[in-house]
């Protein structure tokens, strides 16, 4: 009898997921452990000393508050977290009673719905005990009259087994000592598309996934070895090779001291472990979303920042083209509206006014060529017409250009150019613009009486020119921004004409030849330009 009431503390504590449990016998003498699982001998002395005291004080319920706090500071001591106490068996007259403890190492195991789940079972082991009881109660009667018992109590509670079985919508099931199926209830069978007599006498391993055999056998193998509840998880096979996810819990059956086989639970996780995937697939997709939001939020700070910047320098162009242009018709319209109005003006005044007229006619046509050529280089539209040319010839024809603005402002000219030819395949018109546009700047932010050198040499793959002046110079900060389109250095206090489109378009055509530009400058010390332009050939 203590063997049935073992196995029937076995299914519930498997149904519940425990890690222990056991029967307590009270009355107002004593308290006895009937039958245990697990690891009790530590707790249980605490916990009966309790549940005796409150016995004996008529204070025992499941309800008790003062049950539930004592019990819980003891549990935690033992690293435990959730227990459940119910009464299966009291007499008649109340002087004796037996509980069933479970003990789990998971907060909140025993949920209403645990409870319910197991209430079967519970009814079962509590028919059980009561046949125990009686049964010692009439323990002096004759042989066949217990024998009679032992029958009556085996048929109702292999009954109740059976309900157990049926009830259950686990996947309940007995193995023999060889790892076959003794029983195994209707629902469980049927969620691997069999009957239960399709199963019976078949090898629990010829149902789970191949890839899972070893890890599986493995585990029954510890289930029987050792006296206590064991759970692993597997995958099995169904009639129609659906693969279907159990988290069985399992303990060994005990038989006159020997392994009788196995009794174990399977609840199907199949569902559970899709939406576990499904949750870690979305996870996955909702950090790639997010990092893509991060860029795309940083990308859009960019761009905002780069529009602002260029909406700012378009302002500036717009203000400084529309002085630029002012200044040139502003003294043509000036100096046309006099000489219209005067008949009698001398001619010499006219000449000069005329001049003057021409001169600030071909300061406003360069002005607009600027702007469109460098719109045409942008657009693509601009085209080198390369020819063979003398640089250093080019470079004489510039600098003599320019000879006049040098002397009006008094600054020294020093010149160190090759003697010979050289002859380089280059655009000569754009080339001149540009070496005309750095000597022209030069001058410019050059002040009375400073020094400008040119000079150039023939390298190995390269013909170097290079204009320094000891002008007003760069500040470090405006540097990596000269090439930049409408890009003007803030000189507060001085007022230098200009577009900001010089040195955008001087490197535009440098980099058309496949050559390369720098610029070093100090302030208040002065500023190299270095030109390499690519040779082709030299004479």
């Amino acid at each position: 009898m203590i063997e049935l009431l073992k196995n029937s503390l076995e299914i519930i504590t498997c149904l519940s997921k425990s890690n222990a449990g056991y029967l307590l016998k009270l009355n107002y003498k004593s308290k006895e452990i009937i039958v245990s699982l697990g690891e009790v001998q530590k707790i249980s002395g605490p916990v009966n000393d309790i549940l005796f005291n409150l016995f004996v004080s008529g204070k025992i319920n499941s309800d008790n508050a003062e049950i539930s706090s004592l019990l819980k500071k003891i549990v935690g001591e033992f690293a435990l977290k959730s227990f459940f106490i119910k009464e299966v068996y009291s007499n008649n007259n109340s002087e004796d009673a037996v509980y069933i403890i479970l003990l789990s190492s998971k907060a909140n195991n025993f949920s209403s719905a645990k409870i319910s789940s197991i209430k079967p079972a519970l009814e079962v082991l509590a028919g059980q005990v009561k046949n125990f009881e009686e049964d010692n109660v009439h323990n002096n009667d004759d042989n066949l009259a217990e024998g009679r018992n032992h029958n009556h109590i085996l048929k109702h509670s292999q009954g109740f087994f059976r309900v157990l079985l049926e009830v259950s919508e686990d996947l309940l099931f007995i193995l023999d000592q060889d790892g076959c199926f003794i029983t195994l209830n209707d629902f469980g069978a049927a969620s691997l598309d069999y009957s239960p007599d399709e199963l019976v006498g078949k090898h629990f391993l010829e149902f789970v996934s191949f890839k899972e055999k070893n890890k599986a056998a493995q585990a029954i193998q510890k289930i029987i070895e050792h006296d206590k509840i064991f759970t692993f998880e597997t995958t099995l096979i169904s009639k129609y090779g659906n693969e279907i996810i159990f988290e069985i819990s399992g303990n060994s059956l005990i038989e006159e001291n020997k392994i009788a086989g196995v009794l174990a639970v399977g609840k199907n996780i199949t569902e559970l472990r899709n939406f576990e995937e499904k949750i870690n697939q979305l996870n996955s997709k909702l950090l790639e979303a997010n990092r893509i939001i991060t860029i795309e939020r940083q990308r859009s700070k960019r761009q905002k920042a780069i529009l602002y910047e260029l909406n700012k320098m378009k302002s500036e162009f717009v203000s400084n083209i529309s002085h630029e242009l002012r200044t040139p018709l502003a003294s043509i319209i000036g100096f046309s509206e006099t000489i219209a109005s005067d008949v009698n003006m001398p001619v010499e005044m006219k000449n000069e006014f005329n001049e003057i007229i021409l001169t600030e006619g071909k300061r406003l046509a360069k002005l607009v060529n600027d702007v469109l050529d460098v719109s045409r280089i942008e657009s693509g539209e601009l085209e080198l017409n390369r020819a063979e040319s003398d640089i250093v010839v080019i470079l004489n024809e510039v600098i003599e250009s320019n000879k006049k603005s040098i002397d009006e402002k008094n600054l020294t000219l020093t010149t160190d150019l090759p003697s010979e030819n050289v002859i380089l395949m280059i655009d000569k018109e754009r080339i001149s613009q540009i070496l005309n546009s750095v000597i022209n700047n030069a001058v410019k932010f050059t002040n009375r009486n400073g020094r400008i050198t040119i000079s150039a040499q023939t390298l190995y793959k390269e013909f170097e020119i290079t204009v320094s002046d000891t002008g007003i110079g760069i500040p470090a900060k405006d540097l990596p921004y000269i090439f930049q389109k409408f890009y003007r250095v803030s000189r507060p206090g001085i007022e230098i004409p200009g577009t900001g489109l010089g040195l955008v378009f001087v490197k535009q055509i440098v980099d058309l030849h496949k050559g390369f530009i720098s610029v070093q400058s100090e302030v208040n010390k002065g500023t190299t330009v270095i030109l390499k332009l690519p040779r082709t050939s030299k004479i």
